[in-house]
């Protein structure tokens, strides 16, 4: 019985031992467990923003508008900037319509005596001489040395009167000679000259008649009637006509034709 009742006993106060250890471990537990509650979040020194500290952070940054907006605005253009550039104004109907060709043409009021000539068309840029009537009693040729020279009738009307055909001559040299500037006037038997080419006389006064060519004709020696007008002219309109011998005859050794190109004075607007 002494024993059974010291068993007894032991087994009653074991239970109550064994309660307050395990009271005492889960203490123990909870304490640890605050305690490394309290390292890893209260004492964290990248603690992670709250939602507030996120939608404030979100709301700081600027949008892409709002960066756009935030830029200065342009400095308003100067006013030469945008001032229009005047547009060049049209050419008059005049302007349009002057010929470059035509520069060196002056308005001549009265007659001159010429000393040079140009016909561009031709590559021509010669000298005039004034002669009168030669030996014969025709319009003089020029020296027949000067295959390139004109010579203009001085007793005749003069470039830039108001009435008349100026006269000018120019040489053709026969087949056996080089060929001489009227040859390359009437060459293969035709005008070389085109409607509208120019042919300008200079007067040493700075003087610049420009004529217009109009037309060429052939005139037979033995049928000119020296009463016609065809060459020598005192009266009508202002003209100039250049006269070149042509047809030459091997056996007479002379010319049977005259070829005559006729052009119109312009007037410079």
């Amino acid at each position: 019985m002494f024993i059974l009742v010291n068993v007894t006993h032991t087994l009653e106060q074991q239970p109550k031992s064994r309660t307050k250890l395990i009271v005492a471990a889960t203490a123990l537990v909870l304490v640890l467990g605050l305690l490394v509650f309290a390292l890893t979040r209260g004492g964290s020194s990248t603690a992670e923003p709250s939602p507030d500290q996120e939608t404030m952070a979100a709301s700081t940054t600027p949008t892409p508008s709002e960066t756009v907006t935030d830029v200065a605005p342009p400095a308003p253009a100067t006013e030469s900037a945008t001032a229009a550039v005047p547009a060049s104004p049209a050419p008059t109907a005049t302007e349009a319509s002057v010929d470059p060709r035509l520069a060196e043409c002056t308005a001549v009021t009265e007659g001159f005596v010429p000393y040079r000539f140009s016909i561009d068309s031709l590559n021509a840029d010669e000298k005039v001489i004034a002669l009168d009537l030669d030996k014969d009693g025709n319009i003089a040729a020029p020296p027949f040395d000067q295959p390139r020279t004109a010579s203009w009738w001085s007793g005749g009307p003069m470039p830039g009167d108001d009435a008349g055909k100026a006269v000018m001559s120019i040489h053709t040299y026969n087949p056996s000679l080089p060929p001489a500037l009227g040859n390359y006037m009437y060459e293969g038997g035709q005008s070389q000259l085109e409607p509208g080419d120019l042919i300008k006389l200079y007067g040493r006064d700075g003087q610049v008649q420009c004529y217009e060519y109009t037309e060429v004709k052939k005139i037979w020696v033995d049928e000119y009637d020296p009463d016609s007008d065809v060459m020598v002219d005192f009266e009508g309109d202002p003209e100039l006509a250049i006269v070149i011998c042509w047809d030459f005859d091997d056996k007479t050794r002379d010319w049977d034709s005259r070829i005559l190109f006729y052009f119109d004075p312009i007037v410079p607007a």
